[in-house]
Protein backbone atom coordinates (compact mmCIF):
# COMPACT_ATOMS: atom_id res chain seq x y z
CA UNK A 1 0.00 0.00 0.00
CA UNK A 2 2.74 2.31 0.61
CA UNK A 3 2.92 2.86 -3.56
CA UNK A 4 -0.23 3.56 -3.75
CA UNK A 5 -1.72 7.66 -3.25
CA UNK A 6 -3.44 7.66 0.36
CA UNK A 7 -7.22 8.93 0.16
CA UNK A 8 -8.95 11.67 2.15
CA UNK A 9 -10.91 10.26 5.00
CA UNK A 10 -14.58 10.59 4.47
CA UNK A 11 -15.53 8.66 7.16
CA UNK A 12 -14.37 7.18 9.80
CA UNK A 13 -14.24 3.43 11.31
CA UNK A 14 -16.31 4.74 14.40
CA UNK A 15 -18.78 6.64 12.20
CA UNK A 16 -18.89 3.38 9.72
CA UNK A 17 -19.90 1.34 12.95
CA UNK A 18 -22.01 3.81 14.30
CA UNK A 19 -23.97 3.93 10.58
CA UNK A 20 -24.49 0.05 10.50
CA UNK A 21 -25.78 -0.33 14.39
CA UNK A 22 -28.46 2.32 13.28
CA UNK A 23 -28.88 0.96 10.59
CA UNK A 24 -29.41 -2.98 11.77
CA UNK A 25 -31.85 -1.71 14.26
CA UNK A 26 -33.74 -0.47 11.63
CA UNK A 27 -33.78 -3.30 9.68
CA UNK A 28 -34.35 -5.60 12.78
CA UNK A 29 -37.82 -3.62 13.40
CA UNK A 30 -38.93 -3.41 9.61
CA UNK A 31 -38.63 -6.85 9.20
CA UNK A 32 -39.72 -7.92 12.71
CA UNK A 33 -40.12 -11.89 12.86
CA UNK A 34 -40.28 -12.19 8.85
CA UNK A 35 -38.38 -14.23 6.54
CA UNK A 36 -35.72 -12.14 5.47
CA UNK A 37 -33.10 -12.87 2.78
CA UNK A 38 -30.03 -10.98 2.65
CA UNK A 39 -28.22 -10.73 -0.86
CA UNK A 40 -24.80 -8.60 -1.35
CA UNK A 41 -23.67 -7.45 -4.93
CA UNK A 42 -19.98 -9.01 -5.03
CA UNK A 43 -17.43 -7.74 -4.28
CA UNK A 44 -17.98 -4.21 -2.70
CA UNK A 45 -20.06 -5.47 -0.39
CA UNK A 46 -18.80 -8.36 1.32
CA UNK A 47 -17.19 -6.37 4.67
CA UNK A 48 -20.78 -4.41 5.02
CA UNK A 49 -22.51 -7.88 5.24
CA UNK A 50 -20.52 -9.07 7.26
CA UNK A 51 -21.24 -5.49 9.78
CA UNK A 52 -24.31 -5.37 8.92
CA UNK A 53 -25.78 -9.30 9.83
CA UNK A 54 -24.25 -9.00 13.37
CA UNK A 55 -26.30 -5.25 13.84
CA UNK A 56 -29.69 -7.24 12.48
CA UNK A 57 -31.19 -8.95 15.87
CA UNK A 58 -32.60 -11.97 13.58
CA UNK A 59 -32.55 -15.04 11.99
CA UNK A 60 -31.67 -14.16 8.12
CA UNK A 61 -29.96 -16.08 5.11
CA UNK A 62 -27.45 -14.69 3.33
CA UNK A 63 -26.51 -15.24 -0.56
CA UNK A 64 -24.60 -13.07 -2.92
CA UNK A 65 -24.57 -12.02 -6.00
CA UNK A 66 -22.09 -11.30 -9.12
CA UNK A 67 -23.00 -8.63 -11.27
CA UNK A 68 -20.58 -7.80 -14.35
CA UNK A 69 -20.57 -5.12 -17.39
CA UNK A 70 -19.87 -7.23 -20.50
CA UNK A 71 -17.50 -5.63 -22.95
CA UNK A 72 -20.07 -4.57 -24.98
CA UNK A 73 -21.89 -2.83 -22.34
CA UNK A 74 -24.49 -5.49 -21.44
CA UNK A 75 -24.72 -6.32 -17.96
CA UNK A 76 -24.31 -10.02 -16.35
CA UNK A 77 -26.17 -11.27 -13.53
CA UNK A 78 -24.65 -14.63 -12.17
CA UNK A 79 -26.33 -16.00 -9.26
CA UNK A 80 -27.09 -19.84 -8.54
CA UNK A 81 -28.52 -19.44 -5.36
CA UNK A 82 -29.26 -22.34 -2.89
CA UNK A 83 -31.95 -20.52 -1.39
CA UNK A 84 -35.50 -20.10 -2.75
CA UNK A 85 -36.51 -16.19 -2.64
CA UNK A 86 -39.92 -16.62 -3.84
CA UNK A 87 -42.21 -14.93 -1.40
CA UNK A 88 -39.47 -14.03 0.63
CA UNK A 89 -38.17 -10.38 2.05
CA UNK A 90 -35.24 -9.37 0.08
CA UNK A 91 -32.85 -7.21 1.37
CA UNK A 92 -30.58 -6.51 -1.67
CA UNK A 93 -26.79 -4.54 -0.28
CA UNK A 94 -24.68 -2.32 -3.10
CA UNK A 95 -21.40 -0.78 -2.53
CA UNK A 96 -22.27 2.52 -3.73
CA UNK A 97 -25.13 3.67 -5.66
CA UNK A 98 -24.88 6.26 -8.38
CA UNK A 99 -26.62 6.55 -11.80
CA UNK A 100 -29.23 3.97 -10.57
CA UNK A 101 -29.29 2.01 -14.30
CA UNK A 102 -27.39 -0.59 -12.95
CA UNK A 103 -29.41 -1.27 -9.82
CA UNK A 104 -32.46 -0.60 -12.06
CA UNK A 105 -31.81 -3.57 -14.15
CA UNK A 106 -31.02 -5.53 -10.80
CA UNK A 107 -34.19 -5.12 -8.89
CA UNK A 108 -35.93 -5.65 -12.38
CA UNK A 109 -34.52 -8.80 -13.16
CA UNK A 110 -34.75 -10.23 -9.23
CA UNK A 111 -38.70 -9.10 -8.88
CA UNK A 112 -39.00 -10.68 -12.39
CA UNK A 113 -37.28 -14.19 -11.90
CA UNK A 114 -36.89 -14.26 -8.03
CA UNK A 115 -40.84 -12.87 -6.88
CA UNK A 116 -39.75 -11.52 -3.51
CA UNK A 117 -42.54 -10.69 -0.94
CA UNK A 118 -40.42 -7.42 -1.05
CA UNK A 119 -37.37 -6.09 -2.39
CA UNK A 120 -35.30 -3.31 -0.32
CA UNK A 121 -31.60 -1.97 -1.02
CA UNK A 122 -29.20 -0.89 1.68
CA UNK A 123 -25.94 0.80 0.11
CA UNK A 124 -23.01 1.85 1.77
CA UNK A 125 -23.06 4.96 -0.18
CA UNK A 126 -25.72 6.79 -2.25
CA UNK A 127 -24.70 8.93 -4.59
CA UNK A 128 -28.31 10.18 -5.45
CA UNK A 129 -27.40 13.75 -7.15
CA UNK A 130 -26.01 11.73 -9.87
CA UNK A 131 -28.70 9.69 -10.37
CA UNK A 132 -30.44 9.48 -14.20
CA UNK A 133 -33.27 6.58 -13.05
CA UNK A 134 -34.95 6.91 -10.34
CA UNK A 135 -33.79 4.38 -8.17
CA UNK A 136 -35.10 3.90 -4.10
CA UNK A 137 -32.06 3.27 -1.27
CA UNK A 138 -34.16 1.91 1.35
CA UNK A 139 -30.84 2.40 3.83
CA UNK A 140 -27.54 4.36 3.63
CA UNK A 141 -25.17 4.76 4.81
CA UNK A 142 -24.20 7.90 3.84
CA UNK A 143 -24.96 9.86 0.90
CA UNK A 144 -22.34 12.26 -0.03
CA UNK A 145 -21.98 14.47 -3.27
CA UNK A 146 -18.31 15.24 -3.07
CA UNK A 147 -16.24 14.86 -6.64
CA UNK A 148 -14.48 12.02 -6.16
CA UNK A 149 -13.54 7.98 -6.42
CA UNK A 150 -14.18 5.99 -2.90
CA UNK A 151 -12.29 3.53 -1.62
CA UNK A 152 -11.89 1.01 1.85
CA UNK A 153 -14.57 -0.48 3.25
CA UNK A 154 -14.42 -3.07 1.11
CA UNK A 155 -14.98 -1.13 -2.23
CA UNK A 156 -11.68 -0.13 -4.13
CA UNK A 157 -10.25 0.86 -6.57
CA UNK A 158 -8.39 -1.19 -9.38
CA UNK A 159 -8.76 -4.05 -6.38
CA UNK A 160 -6.69 -1.81 -4.25
CA UNK A 161 -8.13 -0.40 -0.90
CA UNK A 162 -10.52 -2.66 0.35
CA UNK A 163 -8.83 -3.35 3.31
CA UNK A 164 -9.02 0.12 5.12
CA UNK A 165 -11.39 0.26 7.84
CA UNK A 166 -12.51 4.08 7.01
CA UNK A 167 -13.81 5.23 3.69
CA UNK A 168 -11.78 7.49 1.79
CA UNK A 169 -11.78 9.41 -1.43
CA UNK A 170 -9.59 9.49 -4.24
CA UNK A 171 -9.25 12.41 -6.46
CA UNK A 172 -10.22 11.46 -9.99
CA UNK A 173 -7.68 12.70 -11.40
CA UNK A 174 -5.11 10.56 -9.42
CA UNK A 175 -7.24 7.76 -10.50
CA UNK A 176 -7.69 7.94 -14.28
Amino acid sequence: MSDLVKPAVLFSKEEIQERILDIGRRITADYDGSDVAMVGILKGTIVFMADLIRAIEQPLTCDFLNVELAKDQRIEIAFSPETNFRAREVLLLQDVIDTGVTMNFILGHIQEDWQPRSLKVAAIIDREDQRKIDCAVDYACFKIVEDGFVVGYGLDSEEQYRGLPYLGMLDRKKTD
